[in-house]
Protein backbone atom coordinates (compact mmCIF):
# COMPACT_ATOMS: atom_id res chain seq x y z
CA UNK A 1 0.00 0.00 0.00
CA UNK A 2 1.26 3.04 -0.87
CA UNK A 3 2.01 6.16 1.97
CA UNK A 4 -0.64 8.17 0.97
CA UNK A 5 -3.46 5.59 -0.91
CA UNK A 6 -6.85 7.20 0.24
CA UNK A 7 -5.61 10.65 1.02
CA UNK A 8 -7.59 13.24 -0.49
CA UNK A 9 -6.15 15.93 -1.80
CA UNK A 10 -7.79 19.53 -3.14
CA UNK A 11 -5.30 21.19 -5.04
CA UNK A 12 -6.00 24.87 -6.02
CA UNK A 13 -2.37 25.62 -7.35
CA UNK A 14 -0.80 26.55 -10.25
CA UNK A 15 2.71 27.17 -12.33
CA UNK A 16 5.72 25.22 -10.45
CA UNK A 17 5.40 25.23 -6.51
CA UNK A 18 2.41 24.28 -5.82
CA UNK A 19 1.67 21.80 -8.15
CA UNK A 20 5.02 19.93 -7.35
CA UNK A 21 3.87 19.77 -3.97
CA UNK A 22 0.68 18.05 -4.86
CA UNK A 23 2.32 16.20 -7.45
CA UNK A 24 4.67 14.64 -4.63
CA UNK A 25 1.55 13.47 -3.15
CA UNK A 26 -0.24 11.70 -6.42
CA UNK A 27 2.96 10.25 -6.94
CA UNK A 28 2.69 8.47 -3.95
CA UNK A 29 -1.04 7.42 -4.34
CA UNK A 30 -2.97 10.32 -3.15
CA UNK A 31 -6.65 11.09 -5.05
CA UNK A 32 -5.66 14.89 -5.54
CA UNK A 33 -7.93 17.04 -7.78
CA UNK A 34 -6.67 19.93 -9.09
CA UNK A 35 -9.11 22.91 -9.61
CA UNK A 36 -8.58 24.99 -13.09
CA UNK A 37 -10.27 27.93 -14.70
CA UNK A 38 -12.88 26.67 -17.24
CA UNK A 39 -10.91 26.32 -20.83
CA UNK A 40 -7.77 28.56 -19.53
CA UNK A 41 -6.40 25.89 -17.22
CA UNK A 42 -3.08 26.56 -15.24
CA UNK A 43 -0.85 29.03 -16.84
CA UNK A 44 1.91 27.04 -16.82
CA UNK A 45 -0.01 25.17 -19.75
CA UNK A 46 0.84 28.32 -22.04
CA UNK A 47 4.57 28.61 -20.68
CA UNK A 48 7.66 27.60 -21.66
CA UNK A 49 6.18 25.70 -24.77
CA UNK A 50 5.85 25.52 -28.66
CA UNK A 51 2.83 26.98 -30.88
CA UNK A 52 1.27 22.90 -31.64
CA UNK A 53 1.78 22.30 -27.39
CA UNK A 54 -0.06 25.45 -26.38
CA UNK A 55 -2.80 24.79 -28.81
CA UNK A 56 -3.66 21.90 -26.68
CA UNK A 57 -2.72 24.18 -23.91
CA UNK A 58 -0.07 21.95 -22.52
CA UNK A 59 3.35 22.49 -22.18
CA UNK A 60 6.61 19.66 -20.82
CA UNK A 61 6.51 21.80 -17.47
CA UNK A 62 2.71 21.16 -16.72
CA UNK A 63 2.98 18.09 -18.00
CA UNK A 64 6.00 17.45 -15.06
CA UNK A 65 4.58 18.85 -12.58
CA UNK A 66 0.92 17.27 -12.70
CA UNK A 67 1.91 13.58 -13.14
CA UNK A 68 -1.23 11.31 -12.04
CA UNK A 69 -3.66 14.40 -10.95
CA UNK A 70 -7.77 14.89 -11.99
CA UNK A 71 -8.56 17.90 -13.31
CA UNK A 72 -11.23 19.64 -12.34
CA UNK A 73 -12.75 22.77 -14.11
CA UNK A 74 -14.37 25.20 -11.81
CA UNK A 75 -14.80 28.96 -11.60
CA UNK A 76 -14.63 30.03 -8.37
CA UNK A 77 -15.75 32.90 -8.42
CA UNK A 78 -19.07 31.07 -8.99
CA UNK A 79 -21.87 29.89 -6.55
CA UNK A 80 -22.11 26.91 -8.25
CA UNK A 81 -18.06 26.71 -7.99
CA UNK A 82 -18.05 27.37 -4.49
CA UNK A 83 -20.62 24.78 -3.88
CA UNK A 84 -18.51 22.03 -5.81
CA UNK A 85 -15.63 22.87 -3.88
CA UNK A 86 -17.95 22.48 -0.42
CA UNK A 87 -18.61 19.17 -1.34
CA UNK A 88 -15.41 18.27 -2.51
CA UNK A 89 -14.19 19.32 1.08
CA UNK A 90 -16.64 16.92 2.99
CA UNK A 91 -14.16 14.11 2.55
CA UNK A 92 -10.65 15.90 1.42
CA UNK A 93 -7.49 15.37 3.48
CA UNK A 94 -5.40 18.28 2.42
CA UNK A 95 -5.91 21.47 0.51
CA UNK A 96 -3.36 23.41 -0.97
CA UNK A 97 -2.98 26.79 -2.83
CA UNK A 98 -0.89 29.36 -4.12
CA UNK A 99 -3.36 32.26 -4.90
CA UNK A 100 -1.69 35.89 -4.06
CA UNK A 101 -2.34 36.38 -0.19
CA UNK A 102 -6.07 37.31 0.19
CA UNK A 103 -6.98 36.44 -2.59
CA UNK A 104 -8.20 32.73 -0.96
CA UNK A 105 -10.31 34.75 1.19
CA UNK A 106 -11.90 36.66 -1.30
CA UNK A 107 -13.10 33.27 -3.26
CA UNK A 108 -14.12 31.42 -0.13
CA UNK A 109 -11.81 29.02 -0.34
CA UNK A 110 -9.74 29.74 2.65
CA UNK A 111 -8.62 27.45 5.88
CA UNK A 112 -10.90 29.07 7.72
CA UNK A 113 -13.96 29.22 5.74
CA UNK A 114 -13.10 25.51 4.56
CA UNK A 115 -11.90 24.48 7.97
CA UNK A 116 -15.26 25.25 9.16
CA UNK A 117 -16.66 22.45 6.80
CA UNK A 118 -13.74 20.04 7.67
CA UNK A 119 -12.40 20.96 11.12
CA UNK A 120 -9.80 18.43 10.82
CA UNK A 121 -8.52 19.60 7.20
CA UNK A 122 -4.81 20.23 6.39
CA UNK A 123 -4.23 23.25 4.67
CA UNK A 124 -1.16 24.80 3.14
CA UNK A 125 -0.93 27.91 1.51
CA UNK A 126 2.20 28.52 -1.27
CA UNK A 127 3.34 32.36 -1.77
CA UNK A 128 6.23 34.18 -2.53
CA UNK A 129 6.70 35.68 0.83
CA UNK A 130 4.43 34.48 3.45
CA UNK A 131 0.38 35.43 3.54
CA UNK A 132 1.37 38.54 6.12
CA UNK A 133 4.02 40.60 6.59
CA UNK A 134 5.66 44.23 4.55
CA UNK A 135 6.43 42.20 1.45
CA UNK A 136 3.73 39.76 1.40
CA UNK A 137 1.90 41.62 -1.48
CA UNK A 138 4.63 41.54 -3.52
CA UNK A 139 4.66 39.56 -6.90
CA UNK A 140 6.94 36.31 -6.78
CA UNK A 141 8.79 34.72 -9.62
CA UNK A 142 11.59 32.16 -8.92
CA UNK A 143 14.19 34.82 -10.52
CA UNK A 144 12.40 37.92 -8.24
CA UNK A 145 13.46 35.56 -5.68
CA UNK A 146 16.53 34.57 -6.09
CA UNK A 147 17.55 38.34 -6.28
CA UNK A 148 15.46 39.15 -3.19
CA UNK A 149 17.35 36.69 -1.11
CA UNK A 150 20.43 37.23 -2.09
CA UNK A 151 21.34 33.99 -4.21
CA UNK A 152 22.57 35.70 -7.05
CA UNK A 153 25.06 37.12 -5.57
CA UNK A 154 26.63 33.71 -4.20
CA UNK A 155 26.02 32.43 -8.12
CA UNK A 156 28.31 33.70 -11.37
CA UNK A 157 32.19 34.78 -11.91
CA UNK A 158 34.04 37.96 -10.37
CA UNK A 159 34.72 38.90 -14.24
CA UNK A 160 31.03 39.22 -14.49
CA UNK A 161 29.47 39.63 -11.73
CA UNK A 162 26.48 37.88 -10.20
CA UNK A 163 24.11 36.27 -12.01
CA UNK A 164 21.12 34.05 -11.96
CA UNK A 165 20.70 30.17 -11.81
CA UNK A 166 19.76 28.75 -14.88
CA UNK A 167 16.83 26.37 -13.66
CA UNK A 168 13.67 27.08 -11.46
CA UNK A 169 15.23 26.25 -8.78
CA UNK A 170 13.39 28.20 -5.73
CA UNK A 171 10.03 27.18 -7.15
CA UNK A 172 11.22 22.92 -7.22
CA UNK A 173 12.45 23.78 -3.71
CA UNK A 174 9.58 25.26 -2.48
CA UNK A 175 7.33 22.53 -4.06
CA UNK A 176 9.43 19.82 -1.82
CA UNK A 177 9.33 21.75 1.13
CA UNK A 178 5.80 22.59 0.90
CA UNK A 179 5.17 18.42 0.77
CA UNK A 180 7.65 18.03 3.28
CA UNK A 181 5.27 20.95 5.42
CA UNK A 182 1.84 19.08 4.56
CA UNK A 183 3.61 15.37 5.27
CA UNK A 184 4.65 16.99 8.76
CA UNK A 185 0.94 18.67 9.47
CA UNK A 186 -0.61 14.77 8.02
CA UNK A 187 1.15 12.94 10.44
CA UNK A 188 0.33 15.41 13.23
CA UNK A 189 -3.26 15.27 12.96
CA UNK A 190 -2.50 10.86 13.09
CA UNK A 191 -1.19 11.89 16.40
CA UNK A 192 -3.59 14.64 17.59
CA UNK A 193 -6.79 14.34 15.86
CA UNK A 194 -6.45 17.77 14.87
CA UNK A 195 -5.97 19.60 11.40
CA UNK A 196 -2.91 22.08 10.73
CA UNK A 197 -2.80 25.38 8.55
CA UNK A 198 0.78 25.94 7.51
CA UNK A 199 2.12 29.05 5.31
CA UNK A 200 5.22 28.13 2.95
CA UNK A 201 7.28 30.86 1.59
CA UNK A 202 9.61 30.94 -1.89
CA UNK A 203 11.47 33.49 0.21
CA UNK A 204 12.33 31.42 3.39
CA UNK A 205 12.83 28.40 1.13
CA UNK A 206 15.66 30.60 -0.72
CA UNK A 207 17.62 30.94 2.29
CA UNK A 208 17.23 27.58 3.77
CA UNK A 209 18.97 27.08 -0.31
CA UNK A 210 21.49 29.50 1.06
CA UNK A 211 21.75 28.34 4.94
CA UNK A 212 25.31 27.57 4.78
CA UNK A 213 26.72 30.82 3.67
CA UNK A 214 23.38 32.37 5.25
CA UNK A 215 25.71 30.89 8.35
CA UNK A 216 28.96 32.21 7.52
CA UNK A 217 27.65 35.87 7.24
CA UNK A 218 25.90 35.81 10.56
CA UNK A 219 28.49 34.16 12.94
CA UNK A 220 32.16 35.38 10.99
CA UNK A 221 30.72 38.54 9.17
CA UNK A 222 31.95 36.44 6.36
CA UNK A 223 30.54 37.32 2.37
CA UNK A 224 31.64 34.87 -0.23
CA UNK A 225 33.19 36.08 -3.33
CA UNK A 226 31.97 34.81 -6.47
CA UNK A 227 33.86 31.96 -7.23
CA UNK A 228 32.38 30.88 -10.45
CA UNK A 229 33.03 26.91 -11.08
CA UNK A 230 35.77 26.87 -8.29
CA UNK A 231 35.24 25.57 -4.83
CA UNK A 232 35.16 27.46 -1.64
CA UNK A 233 38.21 25.93 -0.54
CA UNK A 234 40.05 27.75 -3.20
CA UNK A 235 41.95 24.78 -4.37
CA UNK A 236 43.80 24.69 -7.61
CA UNK A 237 42.55 20.70 -7.64
CA UNK A 238 38.75 21.92 -7.96
CA UNK A 239 36.92 23.17 -11.03
CA UNK A 240 36.14 22.66 -14.33
CA UNK A 241 39.13 21.66 -17.21
CA UNK A 242 39.35 20.86 -20.37
CA UNK A 243 40.17 17.31 -21.46
CA UNK A 244 41.59 15.95 -24.99
CA UNK A 245 38.14 15.61 -26.47
CA UNK A 246 35.52 17.84 -23.57
CA UNK A 247 35.48 19.02 -19.80
CA UNK A 248 35.37 17.42 -16.70
CA UNK A 249 34.55 18.66 -13.27
CA UNK A 250 36.92 17.66 -10.57
CA UNK A 251 35.60 18.31 -6.87
CA UNK A 252 38.35 18.10 -3.94
CA UNK A 253 37.79 19.02 -0.14
CA UNK A 254 40.38 18.03 1.81
CA UNK A 255 44.45 17.86 1.36
CA UNK A 256 44.47 13.87 0.47
CA UNK A 257 42.20 14.61 -2.32
CA UNK A 258 44.07 17.65 -3.50
CA UNK A 259 47.28 15.25 -3.35
CA UNK A 260 45.18 12.55 -5.26
CA UNK A 261 44.86 14.97 -8.07
CA UNK A 262 48.42 15.92 -8.01
CA UNK A 263 49.29 12.45 -8.25
CA UNK A 264 47.26 11.15 -10.93
CA UNK A 265 47.83 14.16 -13.45
CA UNK A 266 51.93 13.32 -13.07
CA UNK A 267 52.05 16.74 -11.58
CA UNK A 268 53.35 15.12 -7.88
CA UNK A 269 56.63 17.00 -8.03
CA UNK A 270 54.61 20.09 -7.49
CA UNK A 271 53.58 18.67 -3.97
CA UNK A 272 57.27 19.55 -3.26
CA UNK A 273 57.27 23.22 -4.60
CA UNK A 274 56.50 25.55 -1.74
CA UNK A 275 53.63 27.39 -4.08
CA UNK A 276 52.26 23.80 -3.38
CA UNK A 277 53.11 21.81 -0.71
CA UNK A 278 50.47 22.73 1.64
CA UNK A 279 46.41 23.05 1.97
CA UNK A 280 47.19 26.93 2.75
CA UNK A 281 49.96 27.14 0.32
CA UNK A 282 48.32 26.09 -2.64
CA UNK A 283 44.92 28.61 -1.57
CA UNK A 284 47.55 31.55 -2.52
CA UNK A 285 48.73 30.02 -5.05
CA UNK A 286 45.34 29.15 -7.07
CA UNK A 287 45.52 30.61 -10.69
CA UNK A 288 49.49 29.22 -11.54
CA UNK A 289 48.02 25.83 -9.87
CA UNK A 290 45.18 25.90 -12.21
CA UNK A 291 47.06 26.87 -14.69
CA UNK A 292 49.74 23.80 -14.74
CA UNK A 293 47.01 21.86 -13.97
CA UNK A 294 45.03 22.41 -16.98
CA UNK A 295 47.65 21.81 -19.20
CA UNK A 296 47.87 18.29 -18.10
CA UNK A 297 44.11 17.86 -18.20
CA UNK A 298 44.68 18.22 -21.63
CA UNK A 299 46.48 15.65 -22.63
CA UNK A 300 44.16 12.50 -22.00
CA UNK A 301 40.43 12.27 -22.85
CA UNK A 302 37.24 12.65 -20.85
CA UNK A 303 37.00 8.99 -20.13
CA UNK A 304 40.36 8.02 -19.15
CA UNK A 305 40.51 10.52 -16.72
CA UNK A 306 37.26 9.71 -15.00
CA UNK A 307 38.58 6.28 -14.55
CA UNK A 308 41.79 7.31 -13.73
CA UNK A 309 40.16 9.64 -11.01
CA UNK A 310 37.43 7.39 -9.66
CA UNK A 311 39.98 4.67 -9.35
CA UNK A 312 41.85 7.09 -6.72
CA UNK A 313 38.85 8.32 -5.40
CA UNK A 314 38.72 11.86 -6.42
CA UNK A 315 34.99 13.17 -7.54
CA UNK A 316 35.05 13.81 -10.46
CA UNK A 317 32.09 13.63 -13.58
CA UNK A 318 31.89 15.05 -16.96
CA UNK A 319 30.65 18.17 -18.19
CA UNK A 320 27.31 16.56 -19.83
CA UNK A 321 24.53 17.89 -21.59
CA UNK A 322 21.10 16.98 -20.42
CA UNK A 323 20.35 15.18 -23.30
CA UNK A 324 23.35 12.96 -22.31
CA UNK A 325 22.29 12.85 -18.53
CA UNK A 326 18.76 11.49 -19.76
CA UNK A 327 20.43 8.06 -21.28
CA UNK A 328 22.83 7.23 -17.97
CA UNK A 329 21.90 4.03 -16.70
CA UNK A 330 21.65 4.89 -13.22
CA UNK A 331 18.21 6.32 -14.11
CA UNK A 332 16.89 2.72 -15.29
CA UNK A 333 18.34 1.66 -12.25
CA UNK A 334 16.79 3.92 -10.19
CA UNK A 335 13.61 4.09 -11.81
CA UNK A 336 12.98 8.02 -10.84
CA UNK A 337 11.72 8.67 -14.07
CA UNK A 338 8.01 8.08 -14.73
CA UNK A 339 5.86 6.46 -18.21
CA UNK A 340 3.85 9.29 -18.58
CA UNK A 341 1.99 7.51 -21.98
CA UNK A 342 1.78 9.10 -25.69
CA UNK A 343 0.56 12.71 -26.48
CA UNK A 344 -0.95 13.69 -29.71
CA UNK A 345 1.69 14.51 -32.21
CA UNK A 346 4.48 12.83 -29.91
CA UNK A 347 6.08 9.65 -31.83
CA UNK A 348 6.99 8.17 -28.44
CA UNK A 349 5.84 7.85 -25.15
CA UNK A 350 7.07 10.54 -22.75
CA UNK A 351 9.18 9.46 -19.89
CA UNK A 352 9.47 12.53 -17.31
CA UNK A 353 11.36 12.81 -13.83
CA UNK A 354 8.97 11.84 -10.85
CA UNK A 355 9.52 11.81 -7.29
CA UNK A 356 13.43 11.55 -6.31
CA UNK A 357 13.61 9.00 -4.14
CA UNK A 358 13.31 4.96 -4.09
CA UNK A 359 11.87 2.49 -1.20
CA UNK A 360 12.00 -1.19 -1.21
CA UNK A 361 8.51 -1.16 -1.02
CA UNK A 362 5.33 0.62 -2.22
CA UNK A 363 7.59 3.56 -3.45
CA UNK A 364 6.28 6.16 -5.64
CA UNK A 365 4.36 5.47 -9.13
CA UNK A 366 6.54 4.61 -11.92
CA UNK A 367 3.82 5.30 -15.00
CA UNK A 368 0.72 7.87 -14.39
CA UNK A 369 -1.15 9.99 -17.02
CA UNK A 370 -0.81 13.39 -16.95
CA UNK A 371 -4.15 15.33 -17.40
CA UNK A 372 -4.02 17.04 -21.02
CA UNK A 373 -7.11 18.40 -21.18
CA UNK A 374 -8.62 21.18 -18.80
CA UNK A 375 -11.41 19.70 -16.97
CA UNK A 376 -10.57 15.95 -18.58
CA UNK A 377 -12.26 14.51 -15.01
CA UNK A 378 -15.04 16.91 -14.29
CA UNK A 379 -18.07 14.67 -14.79
CA UNK A 380 -16.29 11.94 -13.21
CA UNK A 381 -15.30 14.23 -9.96
CA UNK A 382 -19.07 15.62 -9.90
CA UNK A 383 -20.20 12.49 -10.21
CA UNK A 384 -18.18 11.43 -7.33
CA UNK A 385 -19.55 14.66 -5.06
CA UNK A 386 -22.98 13.71 -5.31
CA UNK A 387 -24.06 15.62 -8.49
CA UNK A 388 -26.84 14.68 -10.82
CA UNK A 389 -26.81 13.92 -14.59
CA UNK A 390 -29.10 17.07 -15.12
CA UNK A 391 -26.73 19.17 -12.78
CA UNK A 392 -23.02 17.51 -14.80
CA UNK A 393 -24.43 18.56 -18.24
CA UNK A 394 -25.69 21.80 -17.11
CA UNK A 395 -22.28 22.91 -15.44
CA UNK A 396 -20.46 21.49 -18.23
CA UNK A 397 -22.37 23.72 -20.46
CA UNK A 398 -21.95 26.63 -18.35
CA UNK A 399 -18.15 26.23 -18.30
CA UNK A 400 -17.71 25.56 -21.85
CA UNK A 401 -17.01 21.99 -21.60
Amino acid sequence: MKAYEGLKVVDFTQVLAGPICTQMFSLLGADVVKIEAPQKGDQLRMILTDAEMAANLTSPAFLTSNLGKRSLALDLKSEAGREVVHKLIADADVVVENFRPGVAKKLGVDYESLKARRPDLVYCSVSGYGQEGPRSGDKAYDSAIQAASGLFTLNGHEETGPTRIGIMVVDMFTGINAAFAVASAINRRHLTGEGQYVDVAMYDSALLLAAAQMADFMVRGNIPPLIGNGSPTRQPTAGVFDTLDGQILVATITPTQNEAVFNVTGLSHLLKDPRFATFEARAENLEPGQELLGEALKTKTTDEWLALFNEAGVAVQAIRSLPESTTDPQLDYRGIMVDAGQLTGFDQALRLVGAPFIANADGPLQSAAPPVKVGEHTAEVLREVGCSEEQIAEFLAVNGD
